[in-house]
């Protein structure tokens, strides 16, 4: 008996919603998977790193660590200002020119961004150096090694990232940061310790050498991974670029990642501007330590961004707030646990580092309570850059680091690195408040802890 138009109808309703509900099934289960094993990855990072800084900081003491401290601050910023935001461009393009089998604009995605973002690097790698010859005058010899090492670093460290990012738009959540904030300390933390032994007093020259040889390492680990991991089908494609394309959003997505590291990073650079170096070696190590509040959001995002970009691509709005709730709550658990672990015993740990930072207790106590308030908006950013609205974005975290400089400059000289920690997180609360109402009001989705996992067809 053949069947009615109706009854096929609603039969193929029933068919895409199951499919609807096990694909929204898979996504879950590789979030739970993928970020348990980027969770342990940003675990080990964090922890690696923070003994990296810890053995620095003893070997070379606090106004030595100061100056290191305040090179990397400025490194890590103009390492995004020489990504050109192809980094997030890669994970934002990479999953659908695989999803689609267009395996020339993966590997000419690989290739035209790779070389671009080198030579933007090199660029601005040569003008650090140059401003540090002009500025040079007025600091000491230590200082102006350390930062011309520091910039030499760049081209190094912008291809880390790049390998990093391509990793990640494959979905290799667990091997993503691996090199860049495993391999790398775990490289340093030796190495360090052999290099002060054929020195007379180990300083920050010496740390931010042994620091570029570290990164050295992990970038042609990374490397090579990626050319054995490197899909077969994409290796005997013929390149085709797509630059126009990814040149425009690349620029829209360089200008959030500028403003966001520029705001991380905005309280270290007032502080070394404002009391000066010494200053800056505790609250630098307050940082290292507070950041383990966000390695749970850290690892979630490395498996996050790009199912942002499937769900909203293919307009999946029930499966992209049942990820970005799941999300949200596994930061936000992340963040309590590490904030009370801290809370209890963050002073002695401080004590460690060497004499005189345990003054950054406070300023610690204060970033730790404001990364748990901030994670629980869950992850807004990639909700707006990953669905087109990264203009948005860029202007929500223009707005916080306009707060943050106020704050910070008003209460740095009262208030000394607390005043740098209060303005430091009262700009990650502003944006990601004004960034959260826009994603539930234009996306209709709830991002935050607070939103609801209910799903269709018996996801699980």
């Amino acid at each position: 008996m053949n069947s009615s138009p109706e009854a096929l109808g609603e039969s193929r309703d029933v068919h895409a919603e199951t499919r609807h509900a096990h694909d929204l099934a898979a996504s879950l289960r590789l979030l739970r998977r993928g970020a348990s094993g980027a969770f342990l990855v940003s675990v080990a990072g964090t922890g690696l790193g923070f003994v990296s800084n810890l053995v620095i900081a003893r070997l070379t003491g606090r106004a030595d660590y100061g100056i290191y401290a305040l090179m990397l601050s400025w490194v890590s910023l103009l390492a995004v200002v020489a990504q050109a935001g192809q980094d997030i461009s890669i994970v934002r393009f990479m999953p659908g020119y695989i999803r689609e089998h267009a395996w020339g604009e993966v590997l000419g995605l690989r290739l035209g961004v790779g070389l671009l973002v080198f030579a933007t690097s090199v660029c601005v790698a040569i003008a650090g150096c140059a401003v540090v010859y002009v500025l040079g005058t007025k600091h000491t010899a230590a200082w102006r090694d350390t930062f011309y090492i520091g910039f030499a670093t760049l081209p190094i460290l912008t291809q880390l990232q790049q390998s990093g990012a391509l990793h990640r738009a494959f979905k290799r959540a667990t091997v993503t940061n691996l090199y860049s904030t495993v391999l790398r300390p775990l490289i340093l933390i030796p190495l360090m310790p052999l290099a002060a032994l054929a020195v007379r007093r180990p300083d920050a020259p010496l740390a931010a050498a042994v620091s570029a040889l570290a990164a050295l390492i992990a970038l042609l680990a990374s490397a090579w991974h990626m050319s054995r991991a490197w899909p077969a089908p994409a290796r005997g494609a013929a390149p085709r670029y797509e630059l126009r394309r990814w040149a425009i959003v690349g620029s829209q997505l360089s200008l959030l990642s500028i403003i966001v590291v520029a705001g991380n990073w905005l309280s270290v650079l007032i502080l070394g501007a404002l009391l000066g170096t010494g200053d800056v070696g505790p609250y630098y190590a307050a940082m290292r330590m507070a950041a383990f509040a966000l390695f749970g959001q850290q690892a979630v995002n490395v498996v996050l961004a790009p199912m942002i970009a499937e769900r909203h691509d293919a307009g999946d709005v029930a499966g992209l707030q049942v990820v970005a709730t799941r999300a949200a709550r596994l930061s936000f658990a992340g963040a309590l646990a590490v904030a009370g672990f801290f809370a209890v015993t963050g002073k002695w740990i401080l004590e460690l580092f060497g004499r005189g930072f345990e003054v950054a207790y406070v300023p610690l106590l204060v970033l730790l309570a404001g990364y748990c308030v901030t994670t629980a908006f869950g992850e807004v950013g990639f909700m707006l850059s990953m669905t087109k609205y990264q203009k948005q974005a860029s202007l929500f975290v223009l707005v916080g680091v306009a707060v943050n400089l106020a704050v910070t400059v008003m209460l740095v000289p009262h208030l000394g690195a607390t005043g740098a920690a209060v303005g430091s997180v009262l700009s990650l609360a502003v944006w990601r408040a004004m960034a959260w109402r826009f994603v539930a009001r234009r996306l209709g989705v709830e991002p935050s802890v607070f939103g609801s996992t209910a799903m269709r067809g018996g996801a699980a």
